[in-house]
C-alpha cells in the first residue's frame, strides 16, 4: 500500500511465514507423537493391566460384582485403541509433510491435514486423562495446571 517493500521482498516475507508456521506445527505434532508413544500409551497400558489384575483377583475371592471395573477397563481399552490409531495417522502425515518441499503447499498441508490429525489424537487422550488413576498419569492434568499452580 505504501510501497515500502518490493514485490520480491513481500514474497520473501510470505515464504518465511510459511516456513515458520510449518516448523511450529511440525514441532507440536512430533511432540504429540513422542508424548503419546513414550508416556501416555505406556501409562494407560500399565493402568489397564493393574485394573485387569484387580478384576481377576476380586473374582478369585468369590462372586463379586466387578461391573464398574470391567466398564472402566473397556472404556480405557476403547480410548487406548483410538489414541494409537490417531497417533499412527498423525505420524504418517507428519512423515509425509516432512518429505514435501518447503513453501505454501507444505504450510497448507499442515493446516488442512496435520492440525485435524492432532485434534483427533487429543480427543481420546483427553478422555483417558479423565479415566486413568492420577498417580499413573505421566503428566500434570488440566486440573493440576489450573487449580494447583
Amino acid at each position: 500500500e505504501f510501497k515500502v517493500f518490493t514485490r520480491a521482498e513481500l514474497e520473501s516475507r510470505v515464504e518465511v511465514e510459511f516456513e515458520n508456521y510449518s516448523k511450529a506445527i511440525n514441532i507440536e505434532a512430533r511432540t504429540m507423537i513422542d508424548m503419546a508413544t513414550k508416556q501416555i500409551i505406556p501409562a494407560v497400558i500399565h493402568y489397564t493391566t493393574v485394573l485387569a489384575k484387580s478384576i481377576n483377583e476380586i473374582r478369585a475371592v468369590g462372586v463379586y460384582d466387578v461391573s464398574v471395573q470391567t466398564d472402566l477397563l473397556q472404556q480405557c481399552t476403547k480410548y487406548l485403541k483410538a489414541a494409537k490409531t490417531a497417533m499412527n495417522k498423525l505420524k504418517k502425515l507428519a512423515d509425509q509433510a516432512s518429505a514435501m518441499e518447503e513453501g505454501r503447499d507444505r504450510a497448507v498441508f499442515y493446516k488442512d491435514k496435520i492440525r485435524p490429525a492432532m485434534d483427533e489424537l487429543r480427543k481420546p487422550v483427553d478422555e483417558l486423562e479423565m479415566l486413568v488413576d492420577k498417580e499413573m498419569w505421566p503428566m500434570p492434568s488440566y486440573g493440576d495446571l489450573l487449580f494447583e499452580v
